[in-house]
């Protein structure tokens, strides 16, 4: 077998690792921002269309973040967000039931809606901006 795995999107090893340990940063930073941004309104009438507005732009420079230090080649890009993601929304899985209080007060239903927001904007992004290999 050669160093790209093959389950998966075939990335290798240490492409998984990079993509997942991004994931964790962003769910890690998600969380942060998420409790800052609560008590602005930022779940309230048109903050809320603000917010989700936001994600999208806002989650563009980590998804090129993954392919830089993943070295993702254009083709994958779409692959490594996918894993990155996973890992975050994993996270949050665990997190809403086991540390309610991660979000800084902020209500978990709107919480989680984000997060998974957050995520469909990092596989959307991931997707558009893949590429596949010429020849």
């Amino acid at each position: 077998m050669s160093t790209a795995l093959r389950r998966g999107p075939g990335l290798s090893l240490g492409q998984y690792v990079i993509a997942i340990a991004m994931g964790i940063a962003l769910w890690f930073l998600g969380a942060l921002i998420i409790g800052w941004i609560a008590p602005l309104g930022a779940f309230d009438g048109w903050g809320r269309a603000l917010t989700y507005a936001l994600l999208i732009p806002g989650t563009l420079p980590f998804v090129l973040l993954i392919k830089r230090l993943a070295r993702l080649g254009d083709e994958q890009v779409f692959a490594g967000a996918t894993v990155a993601t996973g890992a975050a929304i994993a996270l949050d899985g665990l997190a809403i039931p086991y540390l309610p209080g991660v979000y800084g007060g902020a209500p978990l239903a709107d919480a989680g809606a984000v997060i998974l927001w957050g995520g469909a904007a990092a596989i959307a992004l991931g997707a558009m901006l893949n590429r596949p290999r010429s020849g």
